[in-house]
């Protein structure tokens, strides 16, 4: 710690010199520039406030006159003059006004240039730009303002023109003439600083130039390329802009080198003579601290035994390892204390230790049982070396050690485990069996000869499909691809438990209940596949005797129901009923073709499992389906405040969705899924039905109930139930056996915690 603080101390140091260097070159970077900037703000509002004033003075010139004119438009001369003579009262940057009745000047102030200009035609005479300006002007009714063009021979005059229309009169006959006001430009660029040498330079320049002129009024364009500040001059029908930058340019402080130079050269100097002095001082203590590294803050137990077996050094990890206090291990012996005076087997550490003293180079490596101070048992495996004299005599020996009791445990664990799975596997009833990555048998129990009558050697290495009957062939390739889902889905249990039919020796059967499991390598790869079987050749046929007496019944079944359906009819015709009898007589009927339907529900429901229906297949409308089936549920709905929501994606076809199916069929299979959802939906839960249409039909059906665990695996399975008291646990069943009919499939996804989706696929 203390060696780490002295060599942070220059650095800490060398930072703040650092820090105070950078501080005081910003403070004078930032003095130099607020200080220019401040220069360059002054001489642009003033410059601006000058341009301001002396366009703001020809603007309300022109408005003055323009408000006489339109009360007095018959003006003479003589009150021309004296009203000018008032307006222009300090207004020295005004050179002359004009008035132009019907375009042709009439009135002109000072007198000595009416002369020159009365009776002029301002459109047909004078310069081309004036004459540009007064048809805007006339055009658009707004002032104008024409700048000064260096090539033109106006270029020392501003000149202002504004169109004058008569209050009372429609065009054209409101117009009345045009007012223009004629600036000394070279007077009013001085009176703003343009052009004149300083500190600061300025420029002047439309921001949008009219006919292709030059877009510089005044100055210096390079002022334009300095980053200058930037004010707006907002004049008739257009805007001028006053820029201003300093005379060499946003130059740093002059002072900026001579920080910077001594500045760095101070961060580098101090410290650096800092860190030579924490060099010499911590240098002899560089020895000592790598030891201490090594030897005490290493993870590993390090002792030195002396020639009679005590020890004489240990690290703190080894004392903290056995459970003693520092110091306390030292002048113990080693056998005694920390390794018993004999192993499990009955040999002598004794004799063992000594002839390691003699010879370590004969054990370099070895592995013994060692004691805690607590008595606790610990396996640690020693890398010796000797330790010698300067003479070259051995004086002791150095042990440096690992522990290994997990190691120890954890291979007598695995022995114990592969003794237990061995007793298991050879005496238990069911058959285990293993297959590598080419579905061959790599092995088989016992029990197998048992149950299927093959030895051992005539199964080991041969394709599990050379046991399979044609049909078991085809589900266990089903089977195989379910599993390839699983696993690319990573699924938390990639497993499943499929009903197979295995050939006997003796060329007969036998049906076996397998689960089959996904076998993987360390590194992620599939090896192969573990499983185990049982039989159930009892079981089927007893479901086999139980479909046979279930047929049989319903198909006699229906002899009698034909006499309860069929006598209601009889008897209403012999007449003489009241209304009693004949509510009786409608129940009578109403429950026998019930019984009936059910009846042939179930014929339908075999002829599926056999793959004998046929498909009445029509165009079925399914958000109708669906709406009907809502409704249809609605007490349901309401009673458990449920809310109800169906998303198309896509297919609709003027708000209808069609496939084409068994209408029946399709709405049992949906009206079972849909009184599934809603069994299973808390109070106040949703149940939301997504329906997308691409290659097929794709519909979702999501709640936020879950499915238990105990029938996750077994959801689509014949009477399979989380509560017999609530259904057959024929519903799932018997969607799925439609949806296959149907040529699609169901499945489920219960991946998201607190949620529950069907989903259904149809071509």
């Amino acid at each position: 710690m203390l060696k780490r603080i002295t060599y942070l101390i220059p650095t800490f140091i060398g930072l703040m010199l650092a820090v105070l260097v950078y501080v005081g070159y910003r403070t004078d970077q930032e003095n130099h520039a607020q200080t220019v900037r401040a220069k360059v703000v002054q001489a642009l509002n003033e410059g601006k406030g000058s341009l301001d004033s002396a366009i703001g003075s020809g603007i309300h010139l022109i408005s003055a006159m323009e408000a006489f004119l339109k009360v007095n438009p018959n003006l003479s001369q003589a009150q021309f003059a004296v009203l000018a003579d008032a307006l222009l009262v300090n207004m020295p940057a005004v050179r002359s006004l004009q008035l132009a009745k019907d375009d042709v000047v009439s009135h002109a102030y000072p007198s000595w240039s009416a002369d020159k200009t009365f009776g002029r035609k301002l459109t047909q005479t004078g310069p081309v730009a004036v004459r540009g300006l007064i048809n805007r002007a006339k055009s658009t009714g707004r002032r104008q303002i024409l700048a000064p063009d260096k090539h033109a021979l106006e270029a020392e005059e501003i000149v202002i023109l504004a169109p004058v229309f008569l209050p009372g009169k429609a065009l054209p006959e409101s117009y009345w003439g045009m007012i223009s006001v004629h600036l000394d430009a070279p007077a009013l660029f001085r009176s703003a600083g343009l052009g004149v040498a300083g500190d600061v330079l300025l420029a002047l320049r439309e921001r949008s130039p009219l006919d292709g002129r030059d877009s510089l009024l005044a100055g210096d364009p390079v002022v334009f390329d300095m980053h200058p500040m930037v004010r707006s001059i907002h004049v008739p029908s257009g805007e001028w802009l006053l820029a201003a930058a300093p005379g060499g340019g946003w130059t740093g402080s002059p002072h900026r080198n001579y920080i910077l130079g001594f500045g760095l050269l101070a961060v580098v100097l101090i410290p650096a003579s800092l860190w030579a002095v924490a060099a010499i001082i911590m240098g002899r203590l560089k020895d000592r601290e790598r030891y201490y590294q090594l030897v005490h803050s290493a993870k590993s137990i390090i002792m030195r035994i002396n020639m009679d077996g005590d020890i004489v050094f240990c690290n703190e990890y080894a004392e903290d390892f056995y459970g003693y206090g520092p110091g306390e291990l030292l002048g113990k012996p080693l056998v005694g204390t920390l390794v018993p005076r004999r192993t499990l087997e009955g040999r002598s550490m004794r004799r063992y230790l000594d002839r390691l003293l003699m010879n370590p180079s004969a054990h370099p490596f070895n592995e013994t049982m060692n004691v805690r101070k607590n008595g606790e048992i610990v396996w640690v495996a020693w890398a010796n070396d000797s330790v010698r004299a300067k003479d070259g005599s051995s004086v002791g020996l150095l042990c440096v050690g690992t522990d290994i009791t997990d190691r120890k445990l954890m291979e007598e664990a695995l022995r114990q485990r592969e003794k237990q799975y061995r007793l298991l596997a050879e005496n238990v009833t069911d058959i285990i069996w293993g297959l590598d990555a080419d579905y061959r048998f790599t092995y088989v129990s016992p029990s197998d000869e048992a149950v299927r009558g093959f030895k051992r050697p005539d199964v080991l290495g041969r394709h599990i499909q050379d046991f399979l009957t044609p049909a078991s062939k085809t589900k266990f390739r089903d089977t195989l691809r379910v599993l390839d889902g699983l696993a690319e889905g990573q699924e938390p249990v990639s497993s499943v438990t499929e009903d197979l039919e295995f050939v006997c020796a003796d060329g007969g059967s036998v049906w076996l209940e397998s689960h089959l499991g996904i076998l993987f390598s360390e590194e992620g790869e599939r090896i192969g596949l573990q499983g185990v079987s049982r039989d159930i050749s009892d079981r089927k046929l007893a479901e086999a005797l139980r479909e046979d007496v279930e047929r049989m019944a319903r198909h006699d079944l229906k002899t009698p129901l034909g006499a309860v359906i069929g006598l209601p009819d009889e008897i209403r015709r012999h007449g003489n009923l009241d209304a009693a009898q004949e509510a009786m007589l409608g129940t009578i009927e109403n429950a026998g073709a019930s019984m009936l339907e059910l009846i042939n529900r179930s014929l339908d429901l075999y002829k599926m499992e056999c793959g004998t229906y046929v498909l009445d297949r029509t165009t079925v409308d399914v958000l109708d389906v669906l709406e009907q089936i809502k409704a249809e549920a609605l007490p349901h709905i309401r009673e458990k405040g449920i809310s109800v929501g169906i998303e198309v994606l896509g297919g609709q076809v003027a708000g209808t969705l069609p496939v084409s199916a068994d209408a029946e069929l399709f709405r049992s299979m949906l009206c079972n899924l849909m009184l599934n959802a809603l069994e299973a939906s808390p109070e106040s839960g949703s149940v939301s039905i997504v329906l997308e249409r691409r290659d097929g039909l794709t519909i979702t059906i999501r709640n936020q109930g879950e499915v238990p665990l105990s029938v996750r695996e077994t959801f689509f399975d014949k009477y399979s139930t989380s509560s017999p008291a609530r259904g057959s646990g024929l519903g799932t069943y018997s969607a799925r056996l439609i949806a296959r009919t149907h040529g699609g499939d169901i499945a489920v996804e219960t991946g998201t915690p607190g949620e529950t989706s069907v989903i259904v696929t149809l071509p």
